[in-house]
């Protein structure tokens, strides 16, 4: 078996356009005595690097730790095996990571794959699974009818999906005190936010809040001047925002600068990046994320020691969870499997109960978990979870003093 482990696309794409055919991959089936070879790709260049530029790093010491114990218990070999990444970048191009993938069943010739990440990665690889029968653990594919394909080999760990976005949001908007009456939405004209909107505006009016309207906005629109004098008309109590973080940047500059108010002002995509460019403005914003570290769960001590280990931040990275959950779950599943074995291990993943430090997450037939996420609030500059109260790392502050002024 091919043990060189870290390589780029380019230097595999360099030697030629590889052929995609229907070669079998001859992974040495329940060896004791081989390492587990993992395959996998991170956008490591291209538009999706800022995602994810240090999950090599991050990977190579999930490895490390998981192997400090000798690696993973394999029943059938009455001992631990290490496990191993084959890491190609997929330049964030749907095409690159295709190839690579059919390298790493043919060539590399991994027992698993792990990830890919984004759903438009994760429309085009899924069938390389499926055509050489390897389980695939999909990371940050959320997109729900790319597992509607009668896929058999490919599961995915997203974090949150759109269901369950702000389900623990509205949980505490139902039990704070004064009780917000009415919602406003702002949304980024973009699927994901549009669906995020859909969902959670219905959920809204279930719960008796007064939906005082939807308003998009393009991703190119920088003056926000007449959309935000329909957030002021609307003396919503609570201004729901549904976008990606660098696309309402200059929507939350100018709501403090025109000095909107309400009790909450909630940002689906609350992150580092958002908060680097809006400095203050950011302060007392709700939003969502799928762990933070001192949120205590099954394997908390090991993520939040790899995450140190390789400088990445929660706040920064919000999909980290999601993609070492694929890795969590693999090993999980070769636990129960008792075997490097790859139909063992699918029947091991199916609607399979997987330990994760956000709690347990089960996955339905078709693959697609029920993750769900925190709920966090930016106090004095720093990221507290919030809601469900039971896990809160810091109280919640309501209203928001800062959108009362």
């Amino acid at each position: 078996m091919n043990k060189t482990t870290y390589r780029t696309a380019a230097a595999v794409l360099a030697a030629g356009t590889l052929v995609l055919t229907a070669l079998p991959a001859n992974a040495t089936i329940g060896s004791c005595t081989d390492p587990i070879l993992l395959g996998t790709t991170i956008s490591e260049t291209g538009p999706f690097s800022t995602l994810a530029d240090r999950w090599r790093k991050m990977t190579e010491v999930f490895a490390e730790e998981i192997n400090k114990s000798g690696g993973v218990m394999i029943k059938s070999c009455n001992k631990k095996l290490p496990i191993q990444f084959v890491i190609y970048d997929d330049q964030s191009v749907p095409a690159t990571a295709l190839q690579l993938y059919e390298r790493m069943a043919t060539v590399d010739k991994v027992d698993f794959f792990v990830g890919p990440d984004w759903s438009s990665i994760g429309g085009p690889v899924p069938p390389v699974a499926e055509k050489h029968k390897i389980p695939m653990v999909m990371a940050n594919v959320a997109a729900s009818h790319l597992y509607d394909r009668g896929l058999k080999y490919v599961w995915g760990t997203p974090f949150p999906v759109v269901p369950n976005w702000s389900t623990r949001y509205f949980d505490m908007i139902s039990k704070v005190t004064p009780k917000p009456k009415s919602i406003l939405f702002v949304t980024h004209d973009n699927p994901v936010m549009k669906a995020i909107t859909a969902t959670w505006s219905k959920k809204a009016e279930e719960q008796g809040l007064t939906v005082m309207g939807n308003e998009v906005f393009s991703p190119e629109l920088k003056d926000f001047t007449s959309l935000i004098a329909k957030i002021r008309a609307a003396k919503a109590d609570i201004i729901y925002v549904s976008s990606f973080d660098n696309a309402s940047v200059p929507l939350v500059q100018q709501m403090r600068q025109l000095k909107v108010r309400a009790m909450d002002v909630h940002h689906t995509m609350l992150t580092g990046a958002l908060q680097r460019q809006v400095g203050k403005d950011v302060e007392g914003m709700t939003g969502e994320l799928s762990w933070y570290p001192g949120v205590k769960g099954d394997y908390s001590n090991l993520v939040e020691t790899v995450m140190q280990r390789s400088d990445v931040n929660m706040f920064d990275y919000i999909w980290t969870l999601g993609r070492l959950t694929s890795y969590l779950t693999i090993v999980q599943a070769l636990e129960k499997a008792g075997a490097v074995d790859r139909e063992k291990v699918k029947e091991a993943l199916y609607k399979a109960t997987v330990k994760t430090p956000a709690g347990n997450l089960t996955f339905d037939e078709r693959g697609f978990p029920d993750t769900g996420a925190y709920t966090v609030q930016i106090q004095n500059g720093k990221v507290q979870v919030v809601w469900p109260q039971e896990i809160a790392t810091g109280k919640l502050i309501w209203p928001s003093p800062s959108w009362q002024k």
